[in-house]
């Protein structure tokens, strides 16, 4: 209890809605030891039940308008009027700004999913959002369910590689450091050729960039990936055989 102590603290948040000044959790940065990075950037730490990414999206519960810092600053009044129609008007005031468990944190993220998409955030937001969503059911070992959301960010994703719009809902997302996650997405969902070719795209960087570490990072994928599609092409000729 003296770690969740010491690493949460209240932030105050004003609604980008309905204005309405609400308290939220937040976790220190470096107050938690992170155990392990998986090669799509979800960070493990030894203290599972605070990850940030648990308190990453902020819910007003005057309105029940869900958003996270990297939303638009302000709606349009065409995006207020459909928040209130789509969602405000049918919300019951709960808050979620003490301390969540998975569980609790999923249902902030499909909240803010649904007033994403009402809102038209940019594509990299809404990306982001399913990416940690799918974490989030990965920590509960529910396959299913986060390659689900897994497909989701990286349709997501290519589109906001084509509208270049990433650099908007993460200020770390370089062009290179995109290409290379939306291959490992691909990769994690079995789409061998996709990774590949994402793979590829982000190799040709190598000699231009001073990110190397993702250039490491992307050949050890790409390796992968081809080990990956190979097996799987295999397995395909020996269940051909056997039928």
């Amino acid at each position: 209890m003296i770690e969740k102590i010491s690493a949460l603290y209240d932030k105050s948040i004003i609604c980008r809605h309905c204005e309405t000044p609400f308290s939220t959790k937040r976790i220190r940065g470096g107050s938690l030891t992170m155990e392990h990075r998986d090669a799509d950037f979800c960070t493990r730490f030894k203290e599972k039940s605070m990850n940030p990414i648990l308190y990453s999206v902020n819910v007003c519960p005057q309105c029940g308008f869900a958003f996270s810092d990297q939303f638009n600053a302000k709606l349009t009044p065409a995006q207020a009027k459909i928040v209130q129609q789509k969602i405000s008007s049918k919300w019951t005031q709960k808050d979620f700004g003490s301390i969540r468990k998975n569980e609790e944190a999923i249902a902030c993220y499909k909240l803010a999913i649904y007033a994403a998409e009402l809102t038209d955030q940019p594509h990299s937001v809404k990306a982001g959002l399913y990416l940690r969503l799918g974490w989030l059911y990965r920590f509960l070992d529910n396959t299913a369910e986060e390659l689900r959301f897994i497909g989701m960010a990286v349709d997501e994703y290519e589109h906001s590689y084509i509208h270049s719009d990433y650099m908007r809902g993460d200020k770390e997302m370089s062009e290179i450091r995109l290409l290379y996650l939306i291959g490992e997405l691909h990769r994690r969902l079995g789409e061998f050729d996709s990774a590949i070719r994402y793979f590829g795209k982000a190799l040709e960087f190598r000699n231009s960039t001073i990110e190397s570490g993702i250039i490491r990072m992307a050949q050890d994928q790409w390796q992968l990936a081809r080990e990956e599609y190979k097996e799987k092409q295999k397995f395909k000729g020996n269940e051909h055989e056997i039928g």
